[in-house]
């Protein structure tokens, strides 16, 4: 009987020992499933902030117009635009991409064109300012106004293209073009 009672408590001990290590490894799946998913919505997000730095200029946007609502392009500035080219060189900088010319859906590298330039993002910032003033006074117009004898007026750029990269889910082109309509 003296046995029959030590198996008993046995058997006890290691359906207890079982039941542990059951709830153990349930625990982990879980906590492991509820840390993959917490992680993919971190990076999803860090993702998304990354692109809204570029894509912050491109599209349109709705505006309230004598009561009704319109889109209208997005419009940035020369200022915006080598800000943008500064974002793109550093980031290829940081992922050490600065050998590369084009964009490609296997890369990180970030390609700024405007107007006929290309590789925006690869000029130093002698050059940037250069590029900018054949563009005209940084930016600004001046123009003949009835009342005052000159007005300054801002040149307004929009996005034309935008890519992103197949692979990486990240903004790797975008181009900026003048639109005199944008004024």
């Amino acid at each position: 009987m003296e046995n029959a009672s030590k198996a008993l408590i046995m058997g006890a001990e290691i359906l207890l020992g079982v039941m542990i290590i059951s709830i153990g490894v349930y625990l982990f799946s879980v906590l492991s499933k509820y840390s993959a998913e917490t992680t993919a919505e971190i990076e999803g997000t860090q993702l998304q902030q990354f692109n809204a730095q570029f894509t912050r200029f491109y599209g349109t946007v709705s505006v309230n117009k004598d009561g009704k609502i319109v889109s209208e392009t997005i419009k940035c500035t020369l200022q915006d635009i080598v800000g943008v080219a500064n974002l793109a060189k550093m980031n290829n900088i940081r992922n050490e991409l600065e050998e590369e010319d084009t964009y490609s859906d296997n890369t990180e590298y970030i390609q700024v064109d405007f107007q006929n330039v290309k590789n925006l993002e690869k000029k130093s910032q002698d050059e940037l300012i250069e590029i900018l003033k054949d563009d005209g006074n940084y930016g600004i117009t001046v123009e003949k106004d009835e009342v005052n004898d000159n007005v300054a007026k801002t040149k307004y750029y929009k996005v034309t293209k935008l890519e992103y990269g197949q692979n990486t889910g990240k903004v790797n082109y975008i181009k900026f073009v003048y639109d005199p309509t944008l004024q």
